[in-house]
């Protein structure tokens, strides 16, 4: 339906152009506007012939020569129609005394007709050139969204089997030790894998139940970790009504209790600090450096440089991100825009 009312826009707009240039010329608005409608099967035989048989069969694929022998056969059966049409309708109304072949005697007189025709179908080919063009970089455009798209959710699904296997080998260490704290862990760790299997494949979420989705991380991480941690957590700001992308903080989090915690290491801590203003979101993150971590202390792993492309895809250069590391600490500062909901 969309196709058909283009085309006829398309012709409406280049009869009504047509008429007024001729009435310009010779104001007798009802000889031109027959004249148009007249000639119209000829034009739409020889425009939808070269769109739809020349361009594709001969002109996109670049024979040229067998392209002009195709259109200069079209235009000469179309200047013939149209001298037809023409000689039938606008002579016997507008000049009858003047006696008209087919044919005429003067060649000369077909040349406006050429023109006409060649004029009315080059102009067709050049718009549907340009919409081919424009669909192409739509396509082109769409298939490049979704291919980003799929990249961010293998980037996220790479996020999730690391704390997942410690978790779940913390898990079983609980259910020999400590059955009691095993039940909580289990309810933590479900809430945990709810929110990133089926929440966080929103493209943004709300604050609130991200942060939350973090807590439980932290919670799980201290109930392996018991006091060999000092944890150091605090949230200011309202998070109300505020949206980030999902799962762009929880990396990090992680790379903290990956790199900077041990369980043969007693000087073990990690500090984070999370800020929200009206536009932005800010974390604070600091944890101790194990001294054999050091050489793989996460700045580089491959999940920091996953979250680092997410970050670039959803804020291009609208974020900041510092990474400090010294002998015994290893800091990330954070600055995300909100979303508006």
């Amino acid at each position: 339906m969309y196709k058909i009312s283009g085309h006829l826009l398309f012709w409406l707009l280049y009869v009504s152009f047509t008429v007024a240039i001729y009435y310009v010329q010779e104001p007798n608005l009802g000889l031109h506007i027959v004249y148009e409608l007249a000639s119209l099967p000829a034009k739409l035989i020889s425009v939808y012939v070269t769109l739809y048989f020349i361009l594709p069969n001969f002109l996109l694929k670049k024979k040229y020569v067998q392209a002009a022998i195709q259109f200069g056969l079209i235009l000469l059966i179309g200047v013939f129609l149209l001298r037809m049409f023409v000689l039938k309708t606008v002579y016997p109304l507008y000049f009858p005394e003047i006696e008209n072949a087919l044919v005429p005697d003067d060649l000369a007189k077909l040349v406006s007709p050429f023109l006409d025709l060649i004029i009315v179908s080059s102009l067709a080919v050049v718009i549907k050139l340009l919409k081919d063009r424009e669909q192409q970089e739509r396509n082109r455009l769409s298939q490049e969204k979704s291919n980003i798209q799929n990249e961010l959710q293998l980037l996220k699904s790479q996020l999730h089997p690391h704390f997942l296997f410690n978790t779940l080998n913390g898990l079983y260490a609980q259910i020999l030790n400590n059955p009691n704290s095993a039940a909580e862990m289990v309810i933590k760790l479900s809430d945990l894998l709810r929110y990133i299997i089926y929440e966080a494949r929103s493209p943004v979420v709300n604050v609130d139940d991200d942060l939350e989705c973090i807590k439980n991380y932290i919670a799980l991480e201290q109930v392996r970790y018991g006091t060999k941690l000092k944890l150091s957590w605090s949230i200011t700001g309202a998070t109300t009504n505020k949206k980030i992308p999902p799962l762009l903080l929880l990396p990090f989090i992680e790379n903290s209790f990956k790199h900077g915690i041990s369980k043969d290491y007693k000087k073990c801590w990690i500090k984070c600090k999370i800020n929200l203003s009206n536009t932005m979101l800010e974390m604070d993150l600091k944890n101790s450096m194990v001294p054999y971590h050091q050489e793989e202390s996460g700045m580089h792993g491959i999940g920091i440089q996953n979250v680092e492309q997410r970050l670039k895809y959803n804020f291009q250069e609208r974020f900041h991100l510092t990474k400090k590391m010294s002998h015994d600490c290893y800091h990330i500062m954070l600055k995300i825009p909100i979303v508006k909901p």
